[in-house]
């Protein structure tokens, strides 16, 4: 810490990783909480030689400085006090001639914590606000959750496998997998299927579900055995975020207690059905229509990444999504691996899930792995929004994203849209989308349904999805070009996802 960034903080309010101490000649017992609540959140700054009243600091110095750094310093490594070695770079200032020893306590791997407290892990202290706090039995379940190599949901879950799983989940997951993986759908039944994939496991000549196959691709029943909480719940409230609440709670809303896709798809019918949908004709750059809501794509991103990464394990607190007038607010239980300043860096990141990110990611739902967030940053503000908001609570172990909203509120449209209902698409129509997935030359996918015909095919095949905008044209402007191609549009693969 630099003379000029304590003198900032010494005129400031806010402690929440900087925390003071006298300790003119030996460290304080509650110097120990402070390091043990830094090192299991996030980080921070504890300094000696500057004594707090209320929200006033007076200098007074370490008088023995050799003598205070060496006995706190060894005190840090694991023995009796502490059950981890404690990162920490000491710092010697001088403030009007008086020594001040500031040591910046770094956060503890992961797999390390909880850091706690003379052997006794009930003695583990967390960061909240400018708090040190002993953290709750559920606050260290859930680091202890966290620190485990051994990723929750890909364990085996004992359930019988004939009654474990949806076939129509299986099936509609199958179907967009080979679209997106053309010959990686290896010939075989729905368990050959999952256990290729590694959502079951081989017991002896058993096979046994996990944790991440029920939650993906589980039975009701399955669900509820696995998760006796809601997977989510979705609100729609006529009021801004700050207004007082109103008389009619919400214009809409869904909690969801079936799995992750069938979840998915139901939001998806959910959103498409509540928000405002112009038409915003066809982008001069990718010649794609625009007629689903402004705001999907970062809906989607959003809304998966809260199915994806949620603690599933803490069954005392339900992921939420929020609509109101100003604001959409997401929420999990749950937060994100890794130091905030990291958050929006590319490359690959730890997930608490690794087995139900990457089934979600086979189908191409959310995008490269370290690129959703700023995605989702860039996005709204194109779209005239302010800034979104990331809150990845260490304290809470919870995350949130909060999208504020520029201009005219949220109303409820008075178009419906069928949900939770079949898609009206023809088998024909969702081979056809399902192949328009890059775009495609009319003989291509002539080939693709053995059709010789190609006004038959034109007209029975591209025109009616055309019409109603399920897919576009790659040169709009000449329909009949000998090198015309075709491409699902996002209106399209939303109804896709519902078929």
């Amino acid at each position: 810490m630099k003379l000029t960034e304590l003198l900032d903080r010494l005129e400031g309010h806010e402690w929440n990783d900087c925390e003071f101490k006298t300790a003119a000649n030996n460290a304080p017992r509650s110097a120990y909480e402070t390091v043990c609540a830094f090192a299991n959140t996030s980080g921070g700054w504890l300094v000696f030689g500057i004594k707090q009243a209320g929200e006033s600091f007076e200098i007074k110095g370490v008088d023995n400085v050799d003598t205070v750094q060496n006995d706190f310093l060894s005190t840090l490594h694991a023995d009796s006090k502490f059950n981890h070695d404690i990162g920490v770079q000491e710092h010697l200032l001088q403030i009007a001639g008086k020594d001040i020893l500031a040591f910046e306590i770094a956060v503890t791997p992961r797999y390390n914590r909880p850091v706690y407290l003379n052997g006794d892990i009930r003695q583990t202290y967390i960061r909240r606000g400018g708090c040190d706090q002993r953290a709750s039995i559920n606050e260290i379940e859930r680091i202890l959750r966290d620190a485990s190599q051994d990723r929750w949901d890909g364990q085996p879950f004992e359930y019988p496998l004939d009654e474990a799983f949806d076939s129509a989940t299986i099936q509609w997951y199958r179907g967009q997998f080979q679209t997106v993986n053309p010959g990686l759908d290896h010939a075989g039944t729905d368990m050959d299927f999952l256990h290729h994939w590694g959502y079951l496991i081989r017991r002896e000549d058993q096979l046994i579900p996990t944790r991440a196959s029920i939650l993906l691709f589980g039975s009701s029943p399955a669900i509820h055995s696995l998760l006796p909480r809601p997977t989510v719940d979705l609100q729609w409230i006529p009021a801004g975020q700050n207004d007082p609440q109103p008389e009619m709670r919400w214009l809409d809303r869904y909690v969801s207690e079936e799995n992750l896709f069938n979840t998915w798809r139901e939001l998806v019918g959910k959103y498409y059905k509540n928000e405002p949908r112009p038409f915003q004709g066809v982008d001069p750059h990718t010649l794609m229509r625009n007629d689903a809501p402004p705001g999907y794509r970062v809906f989607r991103e959003a809304a998966i990444n809260l199915l994806i990464h949620q603690d599933y394990a803490d069954h005392t607190r339900k992921a939420v999504i929020k609509f109101y007038n100003d604001q959409i607010q997401f929420w999990n239980p749950g937060d994100v691996y890794g130091d905030n300043v990291n958050l929006l860096e590319p490359g690959e990141k730890e997930s608490r899930n690794p087995r139900i990110v990457a089934a979600f990611r086979r189908l191409i739902l959310c995008e490269q792995a370290g690129t959703g967030i700023r995605m989702m940053q860039s996005e709204w503000q194109n779209l005239g929004n302010p800034a979104p908001d990331i809150l990845n609570d260490k304290s809470h172990k919870a995350f949130g994203y909060h999208l504020p909203i520029q201009g005219k509120p949220i109303q409820q449209t008075t178009e419906r849209h069928q949900v939770g209902t079949k898609s009206a698409l023809s088998r024909h129509q969702v081979k056809l989308l399902r192949n328009c997935s890059k775009y495609m030359a009319i003989t291509e996918l002539m080939e693709v349904f053995d059709r010789k015909d190609r006004t038959k095919f034109r007209t029975k095949y591209i025109k009616p999805l055309l019409d109603v905008g399920y897919i576009e044209m790659s040169n709009p402007e000449n329909p009949t070009a000998a090198n015309q191609k075709y491409i699902i549009t996002d209106k399209g693969q939303l109804e896709l996802e519902r078929a």
